[in-house]
């Protein structure tokens, strides 16, 4: 077999070359021996032909050869036809190759392959394995060697030229030579690197190139490149030369420490991040670091200045435990604290949690406007912050709530002490904007470990002395551990009622109340009661106690409105009209959204302000006669009558009563129940009817026991009276034959039959 050239291959030169046969030898057999032979060699030669072809074709190398000096025609290896899709014979045409390059490319097309003009010798392609060796640069840049060539599909592939050594042909001129070697993925490679070196100039984060000199040396580390931010961050001057030692950039501590975490990174390569670092050459500054090693064993190091995260973070977390009005730290963030403060307490030097509640703070609000009462909130608690002697925390945990947390005292005295001191500093008046304003305040106080052992406990008897501070004259009440087995029964029944209210276990009652003039029923109170209690001990006033105390009042009295509407629509006839009465608690009177919803079922036709009528006690109008004023008479201006419930246990005159806007008035049991054998009460009971009847009132009495009290308070001329001597209350449907029943014997009491 024919040995393959060991050369390049001119693409102009024939492959019919052979060794020539002698003729010399006539020996037939000899002939025939020599042409297989010149068989073979072509043969051979063409699969090596082959073989370079499919070796160019595989490498998307194209050889381009001049046809002739001076002429722009070129011979074309056959990979054309499959690296950029043209078939080969149409660049022998003169200016084909050329036609092919792009406009803005053809001065670096002129530079390689020229017909005027030789170049250098530059490029060897090893043939036996195709590969392209990459030529000195003979031009400014690789970068101005790549062209963008069209293909036969219409696309501009990147194309790099590469010089080859001219050939002479047989007349003395030189045949220009060139490679055009498939760049698509080499020049989308490098134009990604330029991209992401620019990305890097322009990140704002510091980008830092390192190397250990001495892989075994820490003390080795320098300095190899560093973007605009790294030198904005580190505050250098100048550009970074390559090799510039670690320590002329950083202080020896901070230098330490990043060679450490570089160090490891070098020989273990595995990244490593870092948050939240301070390095004293960036003073007041946040950075966060990421550190990994690179292909080349240096070292990348990204530097990310987090002080305005750090910062915005640390903004967050205090509106999410910090009260945003007072800036006192919240509910969430007093029970955590107060956690680990209870924890920690011992009999030795115990601590007070103190509750405090400042009442009447809706009248501020508007009284003096909601601004003012927001600063009069404000106030409160810088006052307690700063004069409280031996306060370790004081929170806002409500609307007008606030909790005060002590120090640890030597006594359990002491810490009772500190109570008293959250009490006196409050008395003072606050000047609001110019107007001097007075607070009361209640204050609960339990001591631990004394009366309790964790957190939750703390809070729950804190809470339960404030609920009784509020009605106590003192206004300040510290836990008594006897009260506990009380304490316990009153959450039970307030769990009851929550759970009575969610599953629908409440049901009213009606009590009839009879008109003594005429022995009709034309009113009914309604009266709370479980349904499972048909002549319970339990009395409902201890539920709504508990409910006024919890807040379930609100939920529980339009519930009770509700259901009397529903019952005074199912009992109205053209020839009866009955008049339902409810009662509300001090706090319905302050609740604001009482109101509005009272005027949306009146004015939906669920409740007819006609056939209700609302009833106060006489103690909880006058605890705040003004506002009870305000609201009684925007209750009238829907149409809803109001009579005062209880009048005589609590002392108010009667020319009182002529300045608000009520209808009547109903005597409290206490006194009806004695006018027999009680002169006094009698007197009492007969001069209160005259003079209502005087103001233009109408006239109760609550509590009739038997038929002598009936017939004495018809001779006073009392209008109405109900009690269990008339009717206990009974349920809805047995209500119609109950006042059926009840009228018939009043008729024969008052010898009437009308």
């Amino acid at each position: 077999m024919a040995a393959a050239p060991s050369g390049p291959v001119s693409l102009a030169s024939t492959a019919s070359t052979a060794s020539p046969v002698s003729h010399a030898s006539a020996d037939p057999l000899g002939a025939e021996q020599a042409r297989r032979e010149v068989e073979a060699a072509r043969a051979e030669l063409a699969r090596t032909r082959r073989s370079y072809d499919d070796a160019l074709r595989d490498g998307g190398v194209v050889l381009v050869q001049q046809i002739e000096a001076g002429r722009d025609a070129h011979h074309v290896s056959a990979s054309m036809e499959h690296v950029l899709g043209w078939a080969t014979p149409m660049f022998r045409t003169d200016g084909v190759l050329r036609a092919m390059v792009h406009p803005d490319d053809l001065d670096t097309f002129e530079k390689v392959l020229s017909a005027d003009e030789a170049s250098s010798p530059s490029t060897v392609i090893d043939l036996t394995t195709g590969a392209v060796l990459a030529p000195p640069s003979t031009a400014p840049g690789d970068d101005e060697l790549v062209v963008r060539f069209r293909t036969a599909s219409g696309r501009w592939a990147h194309v790099q030229l590469r010089p080859m050594p001219p050939e002479t042909d047989g007349r003395g001129g030189e045949l220009q030579r060139a490679a055009l070697v498939e760049a698509d993925l080499d020049e989308r490679l490098r134009l990604t690197s330029r991209r992401f070196a620019e990305l890097v100039a322009k990140d704002p984060a510091g980008c830092v190139v390192l190397e250990f000199v001495d892989p075994a040396d820490p003390s080795s580390l320098v300095i190899r490149a560093a973007n605009p931010a790294a030198h904005s961050l580190f505050r250098l001057e100048g550009p970074v030369v390559d090799g510039t030692p670690l320590e002329s950039v950083l202080g020896a501590a901070s230098a330490q420490l990043v060679r450490s975490a570089l160090f490891d990174v070098s020989h273990t390569g595995e990244s490593m991040t870092a948050e939240r670092l301070s390095l004293t050459e960036v003073r007041g500054a946040y950075l966060d670091l990421r550190v990994d090693r690179l292909r080349d064993g240096t070292l990348g190091m990204v530097v990310e200045d987090v002080t305005a995260t750090v910062a915005l973070e640390e903004r967050l977390r205090h509106q999410a435990s910090h009260d945003a009005l007072t800036g006192l730290p919240n509910r969430a963030l007093f029970e955590e604290r107060l956690g680990a403060t209870v924890s920690g307490a011992v009999r030795e030097a115990p601590i007070a949690v103190i509750l405090v509640d400042i009442d009447g703070f809706r009248d501020v609000n508007e009284s003096y406007g909601l601004h003012l009462g927001d600063q009069l909130l404000v106030d409160v608690g810088h006052r307690l912050v700063r004069e409280v002697r031996g306060c370790a925390l004081v929170s806002r945990v409500g609307g007008d709530e606030f909790a005060v947390v002590t120090l640890p005292c030597s006594s359990d005295a002491e810490a009772t002490e500190r109570a008293r001191a959250v009490a006196s500093v409050l008395e003072r008046p606050f000047d609001l904007d110019g107007h001097l304003v007075a607070v009361r305040a209640s204050i609960g106080v339990a001591l631990a470990p004394a009366h309790a052992q964790d957190a939750r406990s703390a809070l729950n008897r804190a809470q339960s002395a404030l609920d009784a501070a509020k009605t106590d004259e003192r206004r300040l009440v510290v836990h008594d551990p006897g009260s506990s087995p009380g304490s316990i029964h009153r959450l039970a029944l307030l769990s009851e009622l929550r759970q009575g209210l969610a599953n629908h276990d409440l049901e009213l009652r009606y009590q009839p109340v009879v008109d003594l003039r005429t022995g009709r029923v034309d009113r009914v109170d309604a009266v709370l009661r479980w349904r499972s209690d048909d002549d319970s001990p339990r009395l409902p006033v201890e539920f709504l106690e508990l409910a006024e105390q919890s807040g379930l009042i609100q939920p529980l009295t339009r519930w009770i409105l509700g259901e009397a509407g529903a019952a005074a629509a199912t009992l109205a006839r053209p020839d009866r009209p009955v008049v339902i009465g409810t009662h509300l608690s001090l706090r319905n009177l302050f609740d604001p959204d009482l109101l509005t919803f009272l005027g949306l079922v009146i004015s939906s036709g669920e409740l007819d302000p006609s056939r209700v009528e609302l009833q106060v006690g006489e103690t909880e109008l006058m605890d705040d006669p003004v506002r009870a004023a305000e609201v009684l008479a925007q209750l009238a201006s829907l149409g809803l009558g109001v009579v005062v419930d209880e009048f005589g246990t609590g002392y108010t005159s009667l020319s009182t009563m002529q300045h608000l806007p009520v209808t009547g008035l109903t005597i409290d049991r206490s006194f009806v129940g004695r006018i027999l054998e009680s002169p006094a009460d009698a007197a009492i009971v007969r001069s209160t009817v005259e003079l209502c009847h005087e103001l233009g009132l109408r006239v109760g009495a609550a509590g009739v026991r038997d038929d002598a009290t009936l017939a004495m308070l018809a001779g006073f001329g009392c209008d109405h009276a109900h009690g269990p001597h008339l009717s206990e209350p009974v349920g809805a449907a047995q209500l119609p034959e109950r006042i059926e029943q009840l009228e018939s014997a009043a008729r024969a009491w008052l010898g009437t039959t009308a």
